[in-house]
């Protein structure tokens, strides 16, 4: 009985941390958007929210995909529901084929993130009407960015889930 009662523990605890992560995610998303005085975002929030639907398909909630979507709708001041519609069919797609995604290497899976990337911010261009040269540049330096740092994201990520899983 009290097996049951520790996966229980287990799972949420671990449904936490990963809520935390993505929270944290959309945190420091807000603080770069800040600093960086640009029209788009660097998406960690996206990158988080893809790792965790590829790696724990069944585990992650869309409660704090929703919840990061509004504390980013609000933050940034999109239309509220931007981003969650947008999070939501990310994980849709993401869960969806995660199997596939998993197969592939770094590399590979580095150009699908960029690629979805690439549609997340061309949506917000198309929103707001901002269209111009200088947007085009910073949407490609953007997705460009983003690719690169999927690796640094998948790796910090796994290493935090499996001490979280295994306790190692």
């Amino acid at each position: 009985m009290s097996s049951l009662d520790d996966k229980k523990s287990t799972a949420f605890s671990f449904n936490i941390f990963l809520g935390f992560t993505l929270i944290f995610a959309t945190i420091v998303e807000i603080i770069l958007n800040d600093y960086l005085l640009s029209r788009l975002t660097l998406p960690l929030t996206l990158m988080t929210l893809i790792y965790w639907n590829v790696a724990t398909p069944r585990n992650i909630g869309f409660s704090w995909t929703i919840l990061s979507g509004f504390i980013l709708d609000l933050f940034l001041g999109y239309l509220l529901g931007i981003h969650v519609v947008l999070f939501l069919l990310t994980s849709y797609f993401t869960q969806r084929y995660f199997h596939r995604f998993r197969a592939l290497f770094r590399l590979q899976q580095s150009l699908i993130v960029a690629l979805i990337v690439f549609l997340y911010q061309a949506i917000f261009i198309v929103i707001t009407n901002n269209l111009s040269t200088s947007m085009i540049f910073e949407l490609i330096l953007l997705t460009f960015i983003s690719s690169l740092f999927w690796p640094i994201i998948y790796g910090i990520l796994r290493v935090l889930r499996i001490r979280l899983t295994y306790g190692q």
